[in-house]
């Protein structure tokens, strides 16, 4: 949100906005949807051919460390640094965000006072607001862990998140 609101004080500072910039800001976010979407159905889709192999064989294969979805060893760290960096691309290439920071964050500035300490109080407020969104939300999805816990669910939810990140990157990427 950092970003949208600095982008925000830019545009309002020049009072004109690059036309051909939000168009490539939404190929980039229509290109990374895609990208999540492939990733997430090739990783549900190796997933249950390892556990259709195990159960042929009957095995429940070496006991190595915990893998993570892309074959890597799992640490809290790595896992931490890719979320984060995922949520940040996520972030910074919405478009939704950004229209929303330099459409409707502008209106509320006014002329007499700072701009800058101004639009950057705003951004301020709603990551604040965004903090508590996110908490309730993370609380939410952490009772919901046990069901995303079952491997079928679990399957079933890559799957279709995957397929749904493709079909939405596409429609972004058609209409831009």
């Amino acid at each position: 949100m950092r970003a949208h609101a600095c982008r925000s004080h830019r545009a309002v500072g020049h009072r004109s906005a690059v036309p051909g910039g939000l168009r490539h800001v939404k190929l980039l976010g229509a290109a990374y949807l895609i990208y999540l979407g492939v990733r997430a159905v090739t990783t549900a889709r190796q997933v249950a051919r390892e556990h259709a192999a195990e159960r042929e064989t009957g095995s429940q294969g070496p006991a190595a460390a915990p893998q993570t979805p892309s074959g890597g060893p799992s640490s809290s760290v790595a896992r931490w640094r890719s979320g984060f960096s995922q949520g940040f691309l996520t972030n910074v290439l919405n478009p939704k965000a950004a229209l929303f920071f330099l459409s409707i964050l502008p209106q509320f500035v006014e002329g007499s006072g700072s701009t800058t300490r101004q639009i950057f109080f705003l951004g301020i407020l709603d990551v604040l607001i965004g903090i508590v969104y996110w908490f309730a939300l993370v609380t939410v999805a952490t009772r919901l862990s046990v069901v995303l816990a079952r491997p079928k669910v679990r399957r079933r939810w890559e799957l279709t998140t995957g397929w749904l990140f493709i079909a939405i990157g596409m429609g972004v990427a058609v209409g831009a």
